[in-house]
């Protein structure tokens, strides 16, 4: 049975299924080169289907995630379309006028410029009554799904956007128990945006819903008043409030302003002091207080408010194991805050965790509604993209002022050691979710504490404050870091307190301030050409652990195939492409 699994809202995508196994994953924002693409996934459901050699009219059944996708935001692809300019443009002339002047404004007049041409729609929209009609832009997406797969209707499938999060981090995981608790916290999606489930007999049983659950809706906001982008730059937020003193008076004012608004009574949301609106209430009372204050005390108040919210469904349902997915799930000092919790054994993030797996998440809910009888795939290898051949590599003959030649782990551990950075693209599938993972990453030796800002000034463009991440041999990870209750991290989804006698020796990947990384711990079952490499370094260094960062410029997504990386090769200060089994040396570089 081949199914097919489509997510067409925020961070777009596909999968696909057969007799339970996942083939192939992949986020539309990797080929259309958009950051956050909005819309139906063509190219990469194209593109997971080319590579595994299935063709449309073979596909069993389609499986959706998101029941209620607002028609207005899809006609403007309102997430990848959107400058920093226009988010504060929708508050100003949408949101206010909504909210505080009581006018119907309408969303598709503010941003008319913005809409679609019909043919980038893709589905019809002339049944659809007005601009937050979900019903009828559900049968719009139903209908072209049926038409354009040669599929009846009664086999495609749409499911709830949460129960979407929490089936991809059940499944995800690979540990199936019915001692789980999965909570899934995002910005919203389905009228939802935070939900409980407790699992049984490998099926989910949601205990709780709510739409006041305002922690990642909180975060986006300030994320905005800050002058960054939602949805977008939380991570720069939370980059940011790491230069914090935790124990200075300094920050209660803003924090109280967070806390004053929304707490907890039990395991359920309350408001302490109900507010019109996220972004126009906070803009004011934090009106003269300063960009750090704000960020710490924003990171302050999540990690309080979810320290209190896990250990309460801890307390209330006997569970000390939990899976945390949506976007919120991604906050990496929230979670390592969680798993330091006396009240929980565990914590598993998965892989991209927020809406760029919902796809797969839709495809788990068919596969566990359906309770069909064989083997479901995990997310344990989070190598799942695309991979290509050496012929796909035929064109990089032709490149002017660069030398090619075939090279060796010990040459190019060679060349990272005398700090020289390397872009690597790996031929195998390229990793899952918005964290390189090393095969579509820039390396450098964490050593040398100058690397940033040579990867910072010539070749990512990144903000100063933001720190960079480790790749470390999983075997060496609790000798370099405080591994907390021994938890694994292969996907960079939790941070962990550097040892002080490490501290210094890769200091390029720890955070200036708080002495904490990001790390990711590299295994040789999953990765073993990564693994080598890290092994190679460490021959000569005696550090196992190199300093990695996505393989794109900034404001791109992280490259996909050959070409694309090339082309930001030549484009960025970088000197070195490793390639396949090749390297790339620039002759003209300076």
């Amino acid at each position: 049975m081949i199914i097919l699994g489509i997510h067409d809202g925020h961070n777009s995508g596909a999968s696909l299924f057969k007799d339970g196994k996942l083939l192939s994953a992949l986020s539309e924002e990797k080929i259309s080169r958009k950051k956050n693409e909005y819309g139906f996934p063509i190219k990469s459901i194209n593109s997971i289907l080319k590579h595994n050699n299935i063709s449309k009219s073979q596909i069993d059944s389609i499986a959706v995630s998101t029941k209620n996708l607002p028609p207005k935001y899809y006609l403007v692809k309102r997430n990848t379309s959107f400058s920093l300019h226009d988010y504060i443009k929708e508050q100003n002339d949408y949101w206010y006028k909504k909210i505080y002047e009581n006018k119907n404004v309408k969303y598709l007049d503010v941003f008319k410029k913005k809409i679609l041409g019909k043919k980038k729609l893709f589905y019809d929209f002339s049944k659809i009554k007005n601009e937050d009609d979900f019903s009828g832009m559900q049968m719009a997406r139903k209908k072209f799904y049926s038409k354009y797969f040669s599929l009846d209707e009664k086999k495609i499938f749409f499911f709830d956007h949460h129960e979407c999060h929490a089936y991809y981090g059940y499944y995800g995981r690979g540990v199936i128990n019915n001692k789980t608790c999965v909570i899934t916290l995002d910005g919203g999606g389905d009228g939802s945006n935070a939900t409980i489930w407790i699992s049984k007999n490998e099926i989910l049983k949601n205990v709780y819903r709510t739409n006041i659950g305002n922690l990642g809706r909180m975060y986006r906001y300030i994320t905005l008043i800050l002058g960054m982008k939602p949805t977008e730059h939380e991570f720069k937020v939370m980059g940011l409030a790491g230069y914090a003193l935790e124990k200075s008076e300094y920050y209660q004012k803003s924090l109280k302003i967070f806390k004053e608004t929304l707490g907890l009574k039990g395991i359920k949301f309350k408001y302490k002091k109900k507010i019109k609106d996220n972004y126009f209430y906070f803009k004011k009372k934090l009106s003269g207080e300063r960009f750090d204050t704000i960020s710490y005390a924003i990171q302050k108040y999540l990690e309080d408010i979810l320290l209190e919210w896990f250990g309460n469904i801890s307390k209330k349902y006997n569970i000390k194991d939990f899976i945390f997915s949506g976007g919120v799930a991604q906050n990496v000092k929230a979670t390592k805050k969680i798993l330091e919790s006396k009240n929980i054994s565990s914590i598993y993030v998965p892989p991209g965790p927020g809406d760029e797996s919902l796809s797969i998440g839709a495809v788990y809910c068919f596969l566990s509604k359906n309770r069909i009888n064989q083997k479901i795939s995990d997310m344990q290898n989070p190598y799942v993209g695309i991979s290509f051949k050496d012929s796909d590599l035929d064109f990089i003959k032709k490149i002017k002022n660069v030398k090619i030649k075939k090279t060796t782990y010990k040459e190019v551990a060679n060349i990272l050691a005398k700090g020289n950075p390397i872009a690597r693209f790996s031929l195998e599938p390229n990793e899952f979710g918005p964290r390189a993972l090393g095969n579509r990453s820039i390396l450098a030796d964490p050593r040398k504490q100058d690397i940033i800002n040579l990867i910072n000034k010539k070749i990512k463009v990144r903000d100063f404050w933001m720190p960079f991440a480790p790749s470390i041999l999983e075997g060496d990870a609790k000798k370099i870091m405080h591994v907390i209750k021994n938890h694994k991290n292969p996907y960079m989804t939790i941070s962990f307190d550097v040892k002080q006698k490490y501290i210094d020796k890769i200091s390029a990947a720890v955070h200036p301030f708080d002495k904490t990384c990001r790390p990711q711990f590299v295994s040789k079952k999953i990765n073993p050409e990564y693994y080598n490499l890290i092994k190679e370094f460490k021959k000569i260094t005696n550090i196992g652990v190199l300093l990695n960062t996505s393989f794109n410029l900034h404001g791109e997504p992280i490259v996909f195939q050959p070409k694309d990386a090339i082309k930001s090769f030549l484009k960025s200060g970088l000197k070195y492409l490793y390639i396949g089994k090749y390297l790339i040396k620039k002759t003209n570089y300076k």
